[in-house]
């Protein structure tokens, strides 16, 4: 493990962008010696890292796990095709965030299924895990293989990859499946012995155990194999005609972590996350999650507020978010936020709700929800007409949408976003019209109330997903859709408030592909690999003629996935049931066709949808006692990696108000940005409770001026910032509360008084630097190396690249100091392969500084090595000496 770090650390993360997606190094991570447990589990994320970090399922299952002394999991997210590529030339695997552990040497690798544009990412995953990718090729020492998620509700695209998918809730279904595995285990039992045992778990497909079937040359269906039937016979177990969908019973305070993990470098959602209901009963008759988390299942409000204060307690975020599908439909909302203010509104933590219903949303949430910061409100009227909107079982008029806008403005927000879909069942270009006059409404009501408002449209073309009532309903084409979103921005051109974002809709076309078809479609999948389609759902990489190019290869005819079906015609997805029943669903579908609302049932009664019993708990097995939560993990304080080692915590004058910290940035942390430690620090702050003086406005955040910035792979220990507290203080307090609340690998070196109100930017002119490991200078004599420092120095001007673009140095005026301190293994042997050391001075200028790295590429003009892998060690953060002497003096 040692010699892989080092590899990776030396050779691949330097190069790529984003290196903190995989150094780990996070707050709360358990930590488990492989050796100790009975079995390892690789929660797998096919999406960058900042995405997989903001979903809260792989959160709660990590949980969960690492809960059993007996289980150890950890995580893995699809690298970046950089990432990748480096990953292939150089041989490294794919590895765990956590520990650096191969995933091939987990015991089993679960993917969360969120999204159909995931497929290729999954593929690539197992191909770098050198896993193979179809699961009929697995051999007995290979992982197991399952998926989980949205997505497996119509697993059948990628059945052939999968060695089992769990339908529904996961919580309890992961505990099962670590069972069945020890004890399989335990048994001696080949990997088909295991999955035949599987088949028996409630909410658990095995594909190798059923066959699609054609009659006259049409899809007849999925079912049983008979002899898969008959192994599973042979291990006591029936193989299921249709798999039903797993549901918890309830969501208690037990199934959700308190302690959440925090990583070190920025994701999507940068937020404290807490579920406070499972399950929608609005019925919009095109949304699939609402249709498959039936029934609604309330966190009782005590264990919400219970676990925000844990979860803050032990992650220091400045924003919570009550997550739902629906969370302004939590009964108890106005009390859970004004009990949450209480406790929250001092410590400038705000409230966010991700999903707003315009028909809940007043006067007293918008107060209750914008009392520390107001950041965008986002609503969904689907539909730009009342008819339309009554199709899609969106019971929200048009009054309401304009009402609740008014509202938001008249609060003091500054911005909503409002979704809308196109292409819906019985859409009319009246429909279009009707989106365009109530934007320009919207628009109306945003500048009598607040100037400078903004609304964000998203314009979403809607894809038939399976066990909705719009499941047999014809997707547009892309050239329909295309034209649609045309139509649409030429007449929204004249609303100067309003920023129009539309989908490509090429990816909408995929989307529903995958989303409706069967078996055929695992042969597209693995062409698209094969021939490099990764990150399907990211503009910047999306390649629609690869696609083109797999269905070719596998003879499929993409276009008729997305017509319409008829509601007697066998489906791909049939044999599982994803809660609400065909007759429901059909039943809905011609509610939609008369464009009449169905209520929903827990005010208007049951309508028999199938999901739940009588009274109302879900159908399907209890859910498990979930094993005792963990405690928080206390971190330990690195030292700095180079330079100055000794922890030595420097005492100021006395007691103050204003302060001065120095901290280092060591190896642990040498990948992350400097806006990364800036969160850290912010948080460690909040996990202190130390009283931190905030800025004034709508986003107050605590009074910090830092130093100059160290570029991302650097270390130092001479790094600073200035805070003030609205009380005297003691150094002892400061150091004793805020130094616990850092990651790994920030550690705090001295804390000190201030006078001054110069903050460390404005006063230092300055770095010292140690720069190491340049593979451009190895085998060249200090002579040599001084030779060429020389002829730098002369350098007036040079260009040097810089995020994609060029810039100018003066390495002449820049470059006050530059020697070498540590002779390299040229001085004795040519074939030596140790580089010398060198310090540098360089000063800041008006116009920018010029980089360690910029030194070295303008060193070693012809080396092979990038410059990027040499290492960096800040070592002194000079400015202009005090009382009148000449030269430059450590900042303190």
């Amino acid at each position: 493990m040692g010699e892989f770090l080092e590899k990776l650390e030396r050779e691949v993360l330097p190069l790529v962008a984003r290196p903190s997606r995989y150094t780990g190094g996070e707050r709360n991570v358990p930590r488990k010696d492989p050796a100790d447990v009975a079995l390892s589990f690789l929660l797998a994320f096919p999406d960058a890292y900042e995405i997989g970090m903001s979903h809260l399922g792989i959160r709660l299952l990590y949980d969960i796990l690492n809960r059993r002394p007996d289980v150890l999991a950890e995580r893995v997210f699809a690298p970046w095709t950089d990432m990748e590529a480096l990953m292939r030339e150089r041989g490294v695997p794919l590895f765990s965030v956590e520990s650096q552990r191969a995933a091939r040497d987990f015991d089993v690798i679960g993917f969360t299924l969120q999204y159909e544009l995931h497929y290729t990412n999954i593929l690539m995953m197992l191909d770098l895990a050198s896993v193979a990718l179809r699961a009929a090729d697995r051999g007995e020492d290979e992982p197991l293989i399952v998926g989980g998620g949205p997505s497996a509700l119509n697993p059948e695209p990628i059945a052939a990859f999968f060695d089992l998918f769990v339908i529904g809730d996961g919580e309890s279904a992961v505990l099962d499946i670590a069972d069945l595995v020890i004890a399989a285990r335990a048994d001696g039992l080949s990997r088909a012995e295991l999955l035949a045992r599987a088949a028996g778990l409630p909410g658990v497909y095995v594909p190798s155990l059923y066959e699609e079937r054609i009659a006259g040359g049409s899809y007849a269906g999925t079912f049983p194999r008979v002899d898969g039937a008959r192994v599973s016979a042979g291990n006591g177990v029936e193989v299921p005609a249709r798999v039903h969908r797993r549901a918890e019973r309830s969501i208690d305070y037990a199934g959700h972590p308190s302690v959440p993990v925090v990583p070190v470098t920025e994701t999507t959602h940068d937020r404290l996350a807490v579920e406070i209901m499972r399950g929608c009963t609005r019925g919009c008759r095109f949304c699939q999650p609402g249709m498959i988390t039936r029934p609604v299942r309330p966190r009782p409000i005590e264990d919400v507020v219970r676990l925000v204060d844990e979860g803050l307690a032990a992650s220091g975020y400045d924003e919570v978010s009550l997550v739902s599908l629906s969370t302004s439909d939590y009964e108890e909302l106005p009390e859970l936020i004004s009990r949450l203010n209480e406790k929250l509104f001092d410590r400038r933590v705000s409230i966010s709700l991700p999903s707003l219903r315009v028909d809940r949303f007043g006067l007293e949430l918008a107060d209750g929800i914008g009392r520390v910061r107001r950041p965008g409100l986002t609503f969904a009227p689907e539909a730009g007409t009342q008819r339309l909107r009554d199709v899609v079982n969106k019971n929200e008029t048009e009054e309401s949408i304009l009402e609740t806008v008014d509202i938001a403005f008249g609060s003091g927000w500054n911005r909503i976003k409002l979704y809308f879909m196109i292409g819906l069942p019985t859409e009319t270009e009246e429909d279009l019209e009707g989106i365009v006059r109530l934007v320009s409404k919207v628009s109306t009501v945003a500048r009598k109330r607040r100037k400078g408002a903004r609304i964000n449209v998203s314009i979403s073309p809607f894809v038939p997903r399976a066990h909705t009532p719009f499941q047999w309903e014809r997707q547009d084409t892309a050239d329909e859709t295309r034209g649609k979103e045309k139509f649409l921005r030429e007449r929204m051109r004249r609303e100067r408030s309003v920023k129009l974002a539309t989908r490509d809709p090429e990816v909408s076309f995929l989307e529903g592909v995958m989303a409706r078809g069967g078996r055929s479609l695992c042969e597209v999948v693995e062409n698209a690999f094969r021939a490099g389609a990764r990150f399907d759902g990211w503009t910047e990489t999306f390649n629609f003629e690869t696609w083109r190019r797999a269905f070719d290869e596998a003879g499929v005819e993409p276009g008729s996935f997305l017509e319409s079906r008829d509601p007697d015609e066998p489906l791909p997805w049939d044999h599982i049931d994803g809660g609400p029943t065909r007759e429901f669903l059909l039943s809905e579908r011609e509610k939609a066709f008369r464009a009449e609302l169905t209520p929903d049932c827990r005010e208007s009664g049951c309508f028999n949808c199938g999901a739940c019993t009588a009274d109302g708990v879900a159908r399907g097995p209890a859910g498990r006692e979930m094993p005792e939560r963990r405690a928080a993990v206390s971190t330990p304080t690195s030292e700095p990696s180079f330079g100055r080692r000794e922890r030595k915590v420097r005492r100021g004058d006395g007691n103050g108000t204003r302060w001065r910290v120095r901290y280092s940035k060591g190896a642990a942390v040498r990948f992350i940005s400097h806006l990364d430690i800036v969160r850290a620090v912010l948080r460690a702050l909040a996990i202190s409770g130390l009283p931190v003086v905030y800025t004034q406005g709508f986003n107050p955040h605590p009074k910090l001026s830092f130093g100059p910035p160290l570029p991302v792979g650097a270390t130092g220990d001479a790094e600073f910032f200035d805070l003030e507290f609205t009380r005297p203080l003691a150094e002892e307090e400061i150091e004793a509360k805020f130094g616990g609340g850092l990651p790994e690998g920030l550690g705090l070196l001295s804390v000190s008084a201030l006078t001054s109100k110069r903050s460390p930017s404005a006063i230092a002119e300055g770095s010292e630097y140690i720069i190491s490991d340049v593979q451009g200078l190895v085998g060249l004599s200090t002579k040599e190396i001084e030779a060429r420092i020389e002829a730098l120095r002369r350098v007036s001007e040079a260009e040097v690249p810089k995020g994609g673009k060029v810039k100018t140095v003066r390495p002449t005026e820049q470059i006050l100091e530059l020697v070498v301190v540590e002779a390299g293994a040229g001085d004795e042997a040519r074939s030596g392969l140790k580089a010398p050391v060198l310090r540098a001075v360089l000063a800041f200028g008006k116009e920018g500084s010029m980089r360690p790295v910029d030194v070295v590429r303008l060193l070693t003009p012809e080396a092979a090595a990038p410059p990027q892998l040499a290492r960096i060690h800040r070592t002194a953060l000079l400015r202009r000496a005090t009382g009148g002497g000449a030269g430059l003096e450590p900042v303190r």
